[in-house]
C-alpha cells in the first residue's frame, strides 16, 4: 500500500513538473536577463504592445458579448420548453470543438472570401457590386471566434436556463408580474452567473486565439500568442519573447482568478423535468421564432463546413464545375508532397500515432489521478490539475522549447505539448465519472474474495468504460486539432493534418484542403457518435 502512494505520490509530482517547469523557465530566464526592467519598460512603452494589447481584448470582449448575445433566444428556447431532437442537438453542438481551428478558417474562406459562395449568392440575389471584403480584416476574426464559441454558449446557458423551476416563474406571474418584470427579477440573476462565465470563458479562448489570428490577421492584427510566434520562431528574438510569454502569463492569471470566482456560483438546481412541449396551437408566437432562430444559426453555423465538404467534390473545388474525386486524388499526388512537406499517407499515420500515444498516455493518467481522488472534495490539487485552462499554451510552449527543445526530439516535445493541452478537460471527464462512482461495489467485491484484477475487469471496467472512452476520444481530438504546438516545436520534421491544411492554404490550393478537411471532419463527426451514441439513445428514450 505505501509503495503504491509512493507510486502515485511521484506520478502526482511527474505532472506538475511537466506543467508547470516550462513556465517557470519563461520567468527564470526573465529574471536573468540583463537590464531586465529597462527593456521591459521600452517594450510596454512601445506601440507594438499596445496595438497588440487593444486588439487582443478588444476582439476578444466583442466576440464574447456576440457569443452571448446570439445565444439568448435559443437558450431562452432550451430552457423553457421540451422539442423533439433536443437532446440530439444538444449533443451535436460539440462537434465544432473537435474540429481544428484551421478547418474553421478554410470554411471561412470558402463560404466568406472573394469567391466563396457568400458574396456568389449576394450578387445572384442583389448586385455584382455588393460583396463582403471583410474576412481578412478584425470584424473576419471576431466572426470566426463566434461561430467557434456560440455553440459552447448556447448549450451551457441553455442548460442554466433548464434549471430554473417553473414554479418560481408561475408563482411571480400570480402574484401579478409581467413577463418582463419577471424575467428581469427573476430569470436574469439566476442565469447571471453563467452569462459572467461564460463571457470570460470565451474571452480567454479569443484572447488567446492564434490560428484564426494568424490567417486572418496579416500584419495588421496579432494576439499575443501570434506575437510569441513571430518573436520565437520567425524572427529568433528569445528575449522578446519571453518577455511577451511573461507578461502574458500575468494577464491571464489575473483573468482566470475572475473567472474562478464565478466558476461554482449561481443557480444549481437540477434541470426542470416537467418543461412544456413546445407546441404551435399553445404557443404561436414562440413556435414560430423558435424555427426562425434556429434556421438563422443552423446556416450561419453549418454553411462553410457544409461549403467545404460540397466544394471537396467539385472539379478544382470550384463552383460551377461537374462532381469529381479529382480533388482526393490529387492529395496522393506530388503537388501535395511539395505543398505540404510530406506524403498523404505519413501525414496521416504521423497523426493518428502522436494522437493516439497523447491520448492513451493522458486517459490513463487522469484516471489514475480521479480514481486517486474519488472521496476527496475538489482541492487545490485539482485547481493545479486545472490551471493550464488558463495560461497561454504560447508562453508554455516557449519555455519547453527553451528548456528542451535540444535535447529532445521533435515528436517527444509535441506529446508533452499535447499532454499539456488535453489533461485538463481528460481529466474533468474522469473526476466527474470517478464522483458519481459507487465505490462500495468495488469493496464489496474484495469482501467476497475477488481478486483485484477480477474486480478491475469485472466491475470497474464496465461501469466506467464510457467515461475512458469519451475522455480518450477527446484527448485524441484536442491532438488532431492543434496547430499551434506543431507549427512552434515541430522543426518542420512533424506534419500533422492541421499542418498540411494549413500549408495547403498557404499555397493557395483550396482544392485539395478541402478535400483533406472533409477527411478530418469525417473523423471528427465518427467521434461524435463513439462518444454521444449511447447516451443520446438513453435520453431520447426516457422522453
Amino acid at each position: 500500500m505505501m509503495k503504491k502512494r509512493a507510486t502515485i505520490g511521484f506520478l502526482y509530482f511527474l505532472v506538475f513538473l511537466s506543467f508547470y517547469l516550462p513556465v517557470l523557465y519563461v520567468f527564470y530566464q526573465l529574471v536573468l536577463m540583463e537590464d531586465l526592467f529597462l527593456k521591459l519598460a521600452q517594450f510596454i512603452r512601445s506601440g507594438v504592445f499596445w496595438k497588440t494589447l487593444s486588439f487582443s481584448l478588444s476582439q476578444a470582449g466583442i466576440s464574447a458579448a456576440l457569443s452571448i448575445l446570439l445565444s439568448l433566444p435559443g437558450a431562452y428556447f432550451w430552457g423553457r420548453f421540451n422539442f423533439r431532437g433536443k437532446q440530439f442537438s444538444r449533443s451535436l453542438l460539440v462537434l465544432p470543438f473537435m474540429m481544428p481551428g484551421i478547418v474553421i478558417v478554410l470554411g471561412m474562406v470558402v463560404f466568406y472570401g472573394k469567391n466563396g459562395l457568400f458574396n456568389q449568392l449576394l450578387s445572384a440575389l442583389f448586385s455584382e457590386k455588393i460583396r463582403f471584403t471583410g474576412l481578412y480584416s478584425y470584424w473576419g476574426i471576431v466572426l470566426a471566434h463566434v461561430i467557434y464559441n456560440l455553440p459552447l454558449c448556447l448549450r451551457m446557458l441553455g442548460e442554466s436556463w433548464e434549471r430554473i423551476d417553473p414554479k418560481l416563474r408561475e408563482a411571480s406571474i400570480n402574484l401579478g408580474a409581467g413577463p418582463f418584470f419577471t424575467g428581469w427579477r427573476l430569470t436574469l440573476p439566476l442565469i447571471l452567473p453563467t452569462i459572467v462565465y461564460l463571457f470570460l470563458v470565451v474571452f480567454v479562448y479569443s484572447f488567446l486565439s492564434f490560428t484564426v489570428v494568424l490567417v486572418f490577421g496579416g500584419y495588421l492584427y496579432k494576439t499575443f500568442e501570434v506575437l510569441i510566434y513571430i518573436e520565437y520562431n520567425s524572427k529568433l528574438r528569445f528575449e522578446e519573447a519571453s518577455m511577451i510569454a511573461g507578461l502574458q502569463t500575468l494577464i491571464l492569471l489575473f483573468i482566470f482568478w475572475l473567472q474562478s470566482l464565478f466558476q461554482r456560483k449561481g443557480y444549481a438546481a437540477k434541470p426542470a423535468a416537467n418543461l412544456p412541449r413546445l407546441c404551435f396551437h399553445k404557443n404561436p408566437l414562440q413556435t414560430v421564432g423558435f424555427y426562425i432562430y434556429h434556421i438563422i444559426i443552423l446556416l450561419f453555423l453549418a454553411t462553410p463546413f457544409l461549403t467545404v465538404i460540397q466544394r471537396s467534390f467539385l472539379e478544382g473545388g470550384t463552383f460551377g464545375n461537374h462532381l469529381s474525386l479529382e480533388n482526393y486524388q490529387l492529395l496522393f499526388g506530388e503537388g501535395f508532397r511539395f505543398s505540404v512537406g510530406a506524403s498523404f499517407g505519413k501525414v496521416v499515420l504521423t497523426s493518428c500515432f502522436l494522437s493516439t500515444a497523447v491520448a492513451l498516455v493522458t486517459t490513463i493518467v487522469a484516471y489514475v489521478f480521479a480514481k486517486d481522488r474519488q472521496s476527496k472534495p475538489w482541492g487545490i490539487t485539482d485547481l493545479l490539475l486545472q490551471l493550464p485552462l488558463g495560461i497561454s499554451f504560447m508562453s508554455f510552449g516557449f519555455g519547453l522549447g527553451s528548456l528542451a527543445g535540444d535535447l529532445l526530439p521533435a515528436w517527444l516535445l509535441l506529446m508533452w505539448a499535447h499532454f499539456y493541452l488535453a489533461f485538463p478537460l481528460v481529466y474533468s471527464i474522469m473526476r466527474t465519472a470517478w464522483r458519481d462512482f459507487d465505490y462500495s461495489m468495488i469493496e464489496s467485491s474484495y469482501l467476497l474474495g475477488a481478486s483485484p484484477r477480477h474486480t478491475l475487469l469485472a466491475i470497474e471496467a464496465p461501469l466506467i468504460r464510457k467515461a475512458v472512452q469519451t475522455a480518450f476520444i477527446y484527448g485524441m481530438a484536442i491532438s488532431l486539432s492543434d496547430l499551434g504546438a506543431v507549427l512552434l516545436l515541430g522543426r518542420g520534421e512533424v506534419i500533422t493534418i492541421s499542418v498540411a491544411i494549413y500549408r495547403l492554404i498557404g499555397h493557395y490550393r483550396f482544392a485539395q484542403g478541402t478535400a483533406l478537411a472533409t477527411i478530418f471532419m469525417g473523423i471528427a463527426f465518427l467521434a461524435f457518435l463513439a462518444v454521444e451514441k449511447d447516451w443520446i439513445t438513453k435520453r431520447e428514450d426516457s422522453h
